[in-house]
């Protein structure tokens, strides 16, 4: 019997190999996915502000890196002993402000240097509701737990969200012509926004990832979103919050990740890599052993068969 689509995404016109620079920013999909990047050894920088959920905040993050913009001292506030910035995820904290206002930029500056350098850029958009402080006049990333009175949410619309990105795409190319973006929406459901409000959110950000693929000729689109709730299509593929994609669902979509943008040869570097990892977290009880000694001669060749394939990958 069939029990899901198996849903292939059609493949780009380009490919992502281990010798690329990537770039991941937005919701904590853009994490899991990322983790997956790291644990292959790609060259990797996973949400450099933290996780940020809307297209407004993410792109708060890119413009100030493209910039260079240090963070305004307004932006921060104190709660119970700790300093935090609208701007950022809780992640961000200190307990003096100037040293958070200094790791902050030490990371705008790092960011920027990363974009220069970066072959592909993810963007995973969470969600299209976004909430405006209403004395500071900006999209928060994180409301930080102040009092709900202090904002105002709001919907953002299509066109709101491409003339933004439109925009931010032309200033990321200056920085670096051969930039290439892919756009994700989190397969995560909002359930706190409540469920009509979730899948009007979901098909905002969708609308508005066809206009930018459509209108850019840098830009790809991969479905995340589409193979949880249309493939998989099952809440047995979430956590027990019905709300998360559980590791079963991450890692099918890795799967299907590797399937469209990487060749037959980084895959095959990939399992190889997967393997000597899964090795070297097990190592064997008994040191004087002879599982020892084989585990140890496993590892060295594991090591030499990836050096022949990628010189540049260290264990």
């Amino acid at each position: 019997m069939k029990f899901h689509l198996n849903y292939i995404p059609k493949k780009n016109d380009f490919e992502i190999n281990h010798k690329d620079t990537i770039l991941l920013m937005g919701s904590c999909f853009a994490e899991n996915i990322g983790t997956q990047l790291i644990n292959s050894k790609f060259r990797t920088c996973v949400n450099p502000n933290g996780i940020l959920f809307n297209p407004t905040s993410i792109y708060n993050c890119i413009e100030a890196a493209v910039h260079k913009s240090a963070t305004d001292e307004s932006f921060i506030l104190e709660r119970n002993g700790l300093y935090y910035s609208y701007m950022h995820h809780g992640s961000f904290s200190s307990e003096n402000k100037n040293q958070l206002l200094g790791k902050l930029n030490e990371s705008v500056n790092s960011t920027h240097d990363f974009i220069k350098k970066t072959n592909v850029l993810i963007i995973t958009f969470g969600s299209a509701f976004v909430y405006h402080h209403k004395t500071l006049n900006e999209t928060v990333a994180n409301c930080h737990k102040q009092a709900s009175s202090n904002f105002e949410k709001r919907l953002l619309e299509v066109d709101e969200i491409v003339k933004t990105y439109v925009s931010l795409i032309s200033e990321v190319k200056v920085l670096n012509p051969e930039i290439k973006i892919i756009f994700t929406v989190s397969p995560v459901k909002y359930l706190k926004e409540g469920v009509e409000e979730n899948n009007l959110s979901k098909a905002t950000l969708i609308l508005s990832i066809n206009k930018l693929v459509k209108e850019n000729a840098n830009c790809f689109y991969f479905p995340a979103y589409e193979l949880v709730n249309d493939d998989l299509r099952d809440y047995r593929f979430y956590k027990e919050d019905l709300a998360h994609p559980n590791q079963q669902a991450v890692d099918y979509i890795w799967q299907k990740f590797s399937d469209c943008y990487f060749s037959n040869k980084t895959i095959d570097l990939n399992q190889q890599i997967n393997r000597l990892q899964l090795a070297l977290n097990h190592k064997p009880m008994r040191e004087s052993s002879l599982e020892l000694a084989k585990w140890q001669a496993f590892i060295e060749n594991q090591k030499l068969e990836i050096e022949k394939l990628s010189p540049d990958i260290k264990f």
